[in-house]
């Protein structure tokens, strides 16, 4: 029996801020053992302008039977005496996998632009899927820190397009039930969540979102609040199936 496993990874420009999908990262469990393939996406030589040095051409699908380094290095080994913390940060167990944990929490480090994500889960029977974030862009919310403060975790919580973004037109907000925006959902979500709503009977009103998780106010900004969000989705592809993901 085999079991597949994704993380895509997102570069960041430095001057528009805006973040571009370069990469996927497809893992492969089966009795035998692990198998990794990275391949880059369609938009990576566009955005980046040259490979990254660990894969070092566009047009090659690299495989190995060993996780690459450039992931293991973006994960907190589990022995680590820095993994519990880390973990707790993004409201896991301390025997979380190391793997799930760099799902959420991104992977980032203060020296780059990158980050990675999963894909979102989807249920065909239900014609609905589901994606956990971390808020982002807290810091640029006056007053956001003290609305998430006031927040529980299975608090509710709006998602609500804002169309004027200066940045990116399909910004969507992250609004608690009483009070003004805390920050946004990433932006390789928001194309499938505004294609979720254009389908949805009641819009926006039917993508249910909640508090999984709130960092401590001493932490990293971006660990601050984590969400899970429900979406509709009666769509054959998935939520990532666009152009964007697609590889070389």
């Amino acid at each position: 029996m085999t079991a597949k496993r994704v993380l895509f990874v997102a570069w960041q420009a430095p001057d528009s801020r805006a973040i571009t999908p370069v990469g996927r990262l497809r893992v492969t469990r089966a009795a035998a053992g692990h198998e990794y393939e990275f391949c880059y996406l369609r938009p990576a030589r566009n955005v980046l302008g040259r490979p990254f040095a660990s894969f070092p051409n566009f047009d090659v699908v690299y495989r190995s039977t060993e996780l690459f380094p450039f992931f293991e290095n973006r994960m907190v080994p589990r022995q680590s005496p820095d993994f519990a913390g880390m973990a707790a940060s993004v409201g896991l167990r301390s025997d979380a996998d190391p793997f799930e944990v760099l799902a959420i929490s991104g992977g980032q480090r203060a020296t780059d632009t990158l980050e990675v994500f999963p894909e979102p889960r989807t249920d065909r029977a239900a014609s609905s899927a589901s994606f956990r974030f971390l808020v982002r862009g807290a810091r640029y919310r006056p007053g956001a820190h003290d609305q998430i403060d006031r927040l529980q975790v299975g608090d509710h919580l709006r998602l609500e397009p804002e169309a004027d973004n200066p940045v990116d037109p399909q910004a969507v907000l992250v609004v608690p039930a009483s009070g003004t925006a805390v920050g946004w959902a990433p932006a390789y979500l928001c194309p499938a969540l505004h294609r979720s709503a254009s389908a949805a009977t009641h819009g926006w009103d039917d993508l249910d979102a909640t508090v999984s998780h709130i960092g401590d106010r001493s932490g990293p900004a971006h660990f601050r609040l984590l969400c899970e969000v429900s979406f509709p989705w009666p769509f054959p592809d998935g939520p990532f199936d666009t152009p964007e993901f697609e590889v070389f």
